[in-house]
């Protein structure tokens, strides 16, 4: 007996939320056809079930509890099919500082984030860089002096 498409998009969401572009090519996957497949998200999304805005809020806290940067979330989002405008409005709507963000990576990361080696310093960078943070968050951070008492 098969499913109908609606049966099977109802059933992904119930697991866990999707974008809408996944949730086409998962029933695109299922052998379901493009005709069909429209009017059942659009049933989904009017039923609350599927809200691209709502997926985004939720992506960007979680890269956030992770430690990623702006850069890498922005990219991780544009990857499971969120729209620029989406992706824009989620991040316009986070409290997140980015700056103290790098910096606790940094120190969670390295403890003293601070050194004087440049082949290191650089090595540094580059994995802050590989999170999504920007150079001048990546400058606040590795500028940071954990033993430093008057920043606290």
């Amino acid at each position: 007996m098969s499913q109908s498409a609606r049966q099977v998009a109802v059933a992904l969401l119930a697991r866990r939320d999707y974008s809408r572009h996944e949730i086409k090519a998962k029933l695109l996957l299922k052998g379901f056809e493009t005709v069909e497949i429209e009017p059942v998200l659009d049933g989904c999304e009017a039923s609350g079930f599927l809200d691209d805005n709502r997926y985004a809020d939720l992506l960007l806290r979680s890269h956030i509890t992770k430690g990623h940067g702006l850069g890498r979330i922005k990219q991780a989002m544009a990857q499971k099919g969120l729209c620029a405008g989406t992706i824009a409005a989620a991040v316009d709507r986070s409290t997140c500082d980015w700056f103290e963000l790098a910096r606790s990576k940094a120190v969670k990361k390295y403890t003293d984030p601070r050194t004087q080696d440049m082949k290191e310093k650089a090595r540094r960078i580059r994995f802050l860089m590989g999170q999504g943070f920007s150079y001048d968050q990546i400058a606040y951070a590795l500028d940071y002096d954990p033993y430093d008492e008057s920043s606290f």
